[in-house]
C-alpha cells in the first residue's frame, strides 16, 4: 500500500474486444499510451502506482506493438517492448474495488490511458464510477487518454449518470475510428457514446495532438497527445499540490 502521495494508472485488464459482427480479438491497453506518461511522471519525481478494476494482471494490446501501427518503425517498437519490462507494478496491480480511504486520500491524481480494452471493462464497471466520483468529489487530478475516455461512460449500480458527464472531453474520434482496420466493427463509437451520455466532446485533426482542458478533466485524442496530455496533468498537479500546501 502506498504511504506517500501517489499518482494511479487505471488500465483496462480486458483481454478480448468482442466486435460488432461477433468476432472476438485479443485486446489490452496501448503501449505508447502508458509509456510516454509513466515516464514523464516518474522523471518528474512522483510515486506511481497501476490499478485495474478488480485487480487483475492488465496485457498491452498487441496492436500496439505492431510495426502497422507505429510507422513501420521497428525500433520505436522495441523501445516500447523494452520500456513495458522496465515497469514492475504492471505485474502487481491494486484493484480499484478494493481502494480504501486512505488509500483513495493518499491519491492525488488518476491517468487513464487508453487502448481498446477500456471499451469493454472500464465503461461499465461500478467501482471505476466510484473511483471517479471519488475524484469529482475531492477534486483530484484526472487525465483520460484516447479510448481510456472510454472509462468516463462508467455509472454507480443505481445506473445514475456518469460522474463528469456535462464535462468537455476529447476522445479517440469516429473519424480515426473509421479509418482504422477495425471500421464499421468497433464495439461501438466511442465518441457518439460520450455524447449520448451527456458529455460535451470535441475532436480535432485526425492523429494530431488535440487535450481539451476542462475543469477537473484533462482528455488526449489519440496516441499523438500523450506527451501534451502529459505535460497539462504534472502542471495541475503541480498547481494543486502548492494550492493545498497554501491552504
Amino acid at each position: 500500500m502506498n504511504k506517500q502521495p501517489y499518482i494511479l494508472f487505471l488500465l483496462s485488464s480486458a483481454r478480448v474486444l468482442q466486435l460488432r459482427d461477433g468476432t472476438r480479438i485479443p485486446t489490452g491497453f496501448w503501449a505508447e499510451e502508458l509509456v510516454v506518461p509513466w515516464n514523464l511522471l516518474k522523471n518528474s519525481g512522483w510515486t506511481l502506482s497501476i490499478g485495474t478494476p478488480e485487480g487483475n494482471i492488465p496485457i498491452v494490446d498487441p496492436d500496439s506493438l505492431d510495426m502497422a501501427n507505429l510507422n513501420n518503425d521497428q525500433q520505436k517498437a522495441d523501445k516500447l517492448a523494452e520500456q513495458l519490462s522496465r515497469i514492475p507494478e504492471l505485474e502487481h496491480p491494486v484493484s480499484v474495488q478494493s481502494l480504501h480511504a486512505e488509500q483513495l486520500d493518499l491519491m492525488q491524481g488518476l491517468f487513464i490511458p487508453g487502448g481498446n480494452g477500456p471499451l469493454m471493462d472500464l465503461a461499465k464497471s461500478a467501482d471505476v464510477a466510484r473511483l471517479l466520483q471519488h475524484c469529482r468529489d475531492h477534486r483530484k487530478v484526472l487525465a483520460t487518454l484516447c479510448h481510456g475516455s472510454a472509462a468516463l461512460l462508467a455509472t454507480a449500480h443505481d445506473h445514475s449518470a456518469p460522474p463528469f458527464s456535462g464535462n468537455l472531453v476529447t476522445c479517440f474520434s469516429a473519424a480515426e475510428e473509421a479509418a482504422t482496420a477495425l471500421a464499421g466493427r468497433w464495439p461501438y463509437t466511442l465518441e457518439e457514446h460520450l455524447r449520448n451520455a451527456g458529455f460535451l466532446v470535441s475532436v480535432g485533426k485526425s492523429w494530431q495532438s488535440h487535450v481539451v482542458d476542462d475543469a477537473q478533466i484533462l482528455s488526449g485524442q489519440n496516441p499523438a497527445s500523450a506527451v501534451a496530455l502529459t505535460q497539462a496533468f504534472i502542471q495541475r498537479l503541480f498547481f494543486q499540490t502548492n494550492k493545498e500546501n497554501r491552504q
